[in-house]
């Protein structure tokens, strides 16, 4: 049975817990930091590393802002340095269309770090290639094995034809098995048919320095195996540095017993991992994130990086990270307002399914901003849309606004009854439902994400 972590959303009253605000971070000299990114970046060409995870860290250790990570890579890139070549341009790659100026770009970064010997850059290189010249693909892929790289030499095995799941006796396989070529082992799991055999080569995989088949161990609850196999299989993952497995740890250490009983909440750790995930190129860490920013549940960016967050998972095709954009255009937070195009985004975002982006509409009209007029009934159609998507939730907000009231429309009372009586009709959340009520009542008002609106309200007084 497959394990399902869904994304935490807080459902974000006007007034939210706030984790504790890191020290603030000395100042840095960007110049020692860049030279040390620098230093981190060259022993990584010489081992053929692609674990980014140190030279990430260096950063937000140093400046406590993972939005600092992309620049200083770019310009380390534009050094020389091949492995940041190599991560700019696989950053780049998810949104990038064959044939455009970005896509060359990004083909012209990979050829500068092939130049410079960086193995992971000759895989990449040869996986690009391979659409067009399969020829040309393999002999990229060989020369990535001659500088030692296991992953190159698994992958050779199976773009050559050389590997199949019912015939490991080949030399060459055979000698990589030896080896405990993990990069192998996944790829054996993944030929598999049976569900047993697969979860057997992960297991070696994982017994053998993978980083991510521990992660697909602790979304897979197999025979004999407990919620704390399951916990440490993760553990492991995120030990290795694998960018799921931070993202979902991170996840469980701001939510502790919904994920795990026993397990205790640690916000401080929480950001850190997601900005860790975020940083090495996880688009749902990102998007999270900006999410637990907007909501004030994590505490410390400004509206710049939440919309440079959410523009990110935009660009990777994420719905809830277009929900993220368009409601920062709408805003004019982080980024000029322009109401028209972030509406669109938005209910393009709704179109493709996202989970929050009609209380986020219902919270725009509600209150109000500058590109928009106050629109009661507009807010409660938003909510009434999101509890048949099943917001558990949104019923109580609805009462709640109808109670209180906008600058549009005058409290209603019996309007307010009857959403509460429909929120409370759920034994399972009735409690919450009308703690979520009375808190807006004494608020006097409600925001989905109070921290993001409130920036441009502060700002425009």
């Amino acid at each position: 049975m497959v394990r399902y972590i869904p994304l935490l959303l807080a459902f974000a009253s006007s007034s939210v817990y706030a984790a504790p605000s890191a020290p603030a971070t000395a100042v840095v000299d960007q110049a020692q930091l860049q030279q040390k990114l620098q230093e981190t970046l060259r022993a990584m060409v010489k081992s053929g590393s692609e674990d980014f995870y140190d030279a990430a860290a260096l950063v937000l250790n140093a400046t406590g802002d993972e939005s600092a990570f992309l620049p200083m890579m770019e310009k380390a890139a534009a050094a020389g340095s091949s492995a940041a070549q190599y991560w700019v341009a696989l950053l780049r790659l998810p949104s990038a269309v064959p044939g455009t100026a970005e896509y060359a770009e990004i083909e012209r970064l990979v050829n500068k770090a092939v130049s410079g010997k960086y193995s992971p850059s000759l895989i990449l290189a040869s996986q690009l290639k391979a659409r067009t010249d399969t020829q040309a693909s393999l002999v990229l892929m060989m020369e990535a094995c001659r500088l030692g790289n296991a992953k190159a030499r698994a992958l050779y095995l199976l773009q050559s034809g050389r590997l199949s799941a019912s015939n490991l006796a080949l030399p060459e396989v055979a000698s990589e098995l030896r080896k405990n070529n993990h990069y192998l082992e996944e790829i054996l799991a993944n030929l598999q048919t049976s569900q047993m055999k697969a979860y057997e080569w992960m297991r070696k995989a994982a017994q053998h320095g993978s980083p991510s088949a521990p992660f697909f161990l602790s979304q897979t609850m197999m025979p004999g195996e407990t919620e704390e196999d399951c916990l440490n299989h993760l553990k492991t993952s995120v030990a290795r540095h694998n960018v799921m497995a931070l993202y979902m740890y991170g996840l469980v250490n701001l939510r502790g017993n919904d994920f795990y009983e026993g397990v205790q909440n640690n916000p401080a750790e929480a950001k850190r991992l997601l900005q860790m995930a975020a940083m090495l190129g996880s688009p749902e860490a990102a998007v999270q994130l900006a999410v637990f920013y907007s909501t004030g549940e994590l505490s410390g960016a400004e509206p710049k990086r939440i919309y440079h967050l959410f523009e990110y998972a935009a660009q990777c095709g994420m719905p809830s990270g277009m929900a993220g954009l368009g409601m920062c255009k709408v805003l004019g937070a982080g980024c000029p307002a322009d109401v028209e195009k972030g509406l669109k985004l938005m209910h393009d975002a709704r179109d493709k399914g996202d989970l929050w982006v009609n209380k986020a509409l219902a919270s725009i009209y509600f209150n109000g901003c500058a590109g928009v007029k106050p629109d009661m009934r507009k807010a409660l159609d938003y909510l009434t849309e999101d509890a048949a998507q099943a917001g558990s939730y949104s019923y109580a907000i609805a009462a709640g606004l109808a109670a209180v009231g906008n600058a549009g429309t005058p409290a209603d009372a019996s309007t307010a009854e009857f959403y509460l009586n429909t929120a409370v009709s759920d034994p399972e959340i009735a409690e919450v439902a009308r703690l979520t009520y009375e808190h807006i009542l004494a608020a006097k008002g409600w925001r989905f994400m109070p921290v993001l609106e409130q920036s441009v309200e502060n700002t425009q007084k």
